[in-house]
């Protein structure tokens, strides 16, 4: 109703500028994102979904709905699917959703005025002492 009382004024719920990361912030604050090749983030979202069924992943997300969990759990990626649906589709839709969302976070992070990319497809060592080396320079 809010956003046809808005239409019918000329206005919208949409605010014509997005403002999320594009001010300042409260404390000294560097963002870091990632940059993996597309084939590496393929391979690692297969791998850790392997390996969330090789841990049990169905009887942990069955176990954790036949009691209470929050709002914001019952949004957690898969987790219907993982309930529902046999472990095949379930593996699949988890996959498609992971990547998905990795695609929509990438873009998000674009968006980012101040964000360092880093090159994530070295040893994490390397990964590692860049990061260091970002947040102690002054």
């Amino acid at each position: 109703m809010r956003a046809l009382e808005l239409a019918e004024r000329g206005s919208s719920l949409v605010p014509t500028h997005d403002r999320l990361w594009s001010g300042g912030t409260r404390l000294p604050t560097k963002v870091m994102g990632l940059d993996v090749p597309p084939d590496w983030l393929e391979q690692r979202i297969r791998t850790r979904t392997e390996d969330m069924f090789a841990r049990g992943v169905i009887e942990e997300v069955r176990e954790a709905l036949a009691g209470e969990i929050s709002r914001t759990a019952e949004k957690a990626l898969g987790l219907r699917e993982l309930a529902d649906g046999s472990p095949e589709l379930a593996r699949e839709q988890l996959i498609a959703r992971t990547r998905r969302y990795a695609a929509y976070q990438r873009k998000w992070m674009r968006r980012i005025g101040s964000l360092v990319m880093i090159d994530g497809d070295r040893p994490p060592e390397e990964v590692a002492g860049d990061i260091l080396g970002l947040v102690s320079a002054r």
